[in-house]
């Protein structure tokens, strides 16, 4: 009779952290994207548009398929609105994670490249939280433009409060917020 129970090698695990990974990514570059989304379809109504971002978002309207460094690229045209040199990190990391990962850091596979590996998932893990926490930030400013009592505002929107002051002191220091000490930058290739 076989057993359920089913053990996990290094090599799973590191190819379990590098999965956690690739879900943040996608998670951010998803709700990037429906920020992007949502600013060439209404960002006219607050007036917090540049010119260049209008002009570059009616042609972008015509691509289907939007990587997360052409969001990033509209983004950074509204530089009140976004951390640009943070863009700039995240999508570096990100097109490692996706595109060198393999050359960069599973080869060869020795237990202190593994190791390596599952830092550098880690801390790309972390950078993501708080690019989430930023954009969704964003998403809760622009909701209440909309809202004259916050009591109409959807429940799981509530809760985003904390996101909203995160994404106000980030911008304040040029920053996000919360990532100090758990830098990527060991991490560079």
């Amino acid at each position: 009779m076989k057993s359920n129970k089913f053990e996990f090698t290094k090599e799973d695990t590191v190819y379990s952290k590098i999965g956690m990974a690739l879900i943040s990514a996608q998670k951010v570059e998803f709700i990037a994207g429906l920020i992007l989304g949502f600013l060439e379809e209404h960002g006219e109504v607050y007036d917090i548009m540049t010119e260049d971002f209008i002009s570059h978002s009616e042609k972008s309207k015509k691509v289907r398929k939007k990587t997360l460094g052409h969001i990033f690229r509209l983004l950074k045209l509204n530089p009140k609105l976004i951390i640009a040199d943070e863009l700039d990190e995240y999508a570096r990391l990100r097109n490692i994670l996706v595109h060198k990962f393999l050359q960069t850091h599973l080869n060869p596979k020795s237990d202190e490249q593994m190791w390596r590996t599952v830092q550098f998932c880690y801390a790309f893990g972390r950078f993501s939280n708080r690019m989430e926490k930023f954009f969704k930030g964003f998403l809760y400013s622009l909701s209440l433009e909309y809202v004259k009592d916050v009591g109409y505002i959807m429940r799981d929107t509530k809760e985003k409060r904390d996101h909203y002051k995160y994404f106000i002191e980030s911008l304040n220091h040029k920053k996000l917020q919360g990532i100090d000490g758990e830098s990527i930058d060991t991490f560079d290739v």
